[in-house]
C-alpha cells in the first residue's frame, strides 16, 4: 500500500471521528494495521499535515488538529466570505442543467438527512450550488475548510441539532438560486453557516 492510499485511509478516518482532534496518531499501530513498514506511514503524515489535517511534532509524531475556539471562528469566518462569493458567481452563471443537479442533491441531502450519511450529503449539496461559478481552486478551499469543521463535529460527537432548520435552508437556498436572488441567497447561506459555528462552539468549555 503505498503513502498516499495510507493517507486516504487515515483522512477517512479522522473526518468521520475516528481519531479524535488532538489525538496522536501512532506510527507503530497504523503501520502493523496496513502491513506496512514506518517508512510509508511517515510520508503518508506528510500528506496529511499538507492537507491541513494533523500536526506534526517533534520525535516523528503526529496529531489530528485541535483548533481553538478564535480558529474555529476563523474558519467559519473564511466559509461565509469563500461560499457567499460562489454562490453569487453560481448564480449568476447557471444554466437548467445546473439547477435540475442541485434539485437531485437537494433530493438526496433530505433523505440522508438524519443518517450518518448526512455530512456527505450535505456536502454534495453545497457542492452542487457552488459548481456552477466554475471555481475549482475555490471549491478545493471551501472543501478544506468544511472538512476542518468535519473534523471536529466528528471528533466531539456533534450531532446536527436544527436539521428540519437547515433542510429548510437548503430547500430556500434552491428556490433563491432559481429566481436568482443573489441578496436573498446570500442572506440565508451566510445564516446557515452562522448557526452551524453556534453548534460547533457551544461544545467547547466556556472561557
Amino acid at each position: 500500500m503505498s503513502s498516499e492510499q495510507i493517507a486516504d485511509a487515515l483522512e477517512r478516518e479522522i473526518i468521520c471521528g475516528h481519531y479524535r482532534p488532538g489525538e496522536e496518531l501512532k506510527q507503530g499501530e497504523i503501520a502493523n494495521r496496513f502491513s506496512v513498514s514506518r517508512i510509508p506511514v511517515r510520508d503518508a503524515f506528510q500528506v496529511l499535515a499538507a492537507r491541513g489535517l494533523i500536526d506534526l511534532v517533534p520525535n516523528r509524531r503526529a496529531r489530528v488538529i485541535n483548533l481553538s475556539v478564535d480558529e474555529i471562528d476563523e474558519v467559519y469566518d473564511l466559509r461565509i466570505l469563500l461560499e457567499c462569493d460562489c454562490l453569487v458567481r453560481s448564480i449568476r452563471n447557471r444554466t437548467e442543467a445546473d439547477t435540475s443537479a442541485i434539485e437531485r442533491a437537494l433530493a438526496h441531502s433530505n433523505i440522508d438527512a438524519r443518517t450518518d450519511r448526512w455530512a456527505d450529503s450535505d456536502w454534495m449539496f453545497h457542492a452542487s450550488l457552488y459548481r456552477p461559478a466554475g471555481r475549482p481552486r475555490q471549491m478545493a478551499m471551501i472543501e478544506n475548510l468544511r472538512s476542518t469543521c468535519r473534523i471536529h463535529i466528528a471528533g466531539y460527537g456533534i450531532l446536527p441539532s436544527r436539521t428540519d432548520g437547515w433542510l429548510d435552508d437548503h430547500a430556500a437556498l434552491v428556490e433563491a438560486f432559481k429566481e436568482r436572488a443573489e441578496n436573498r441567497a446570500v442572506e440565508i447561506l451566510e445564516r446557515h453557516i452562522a448557526d452551524a459555528r453556534k453548534t460547533v462552539l457551544a461544545t467547547f468549555p466556556p472561557v
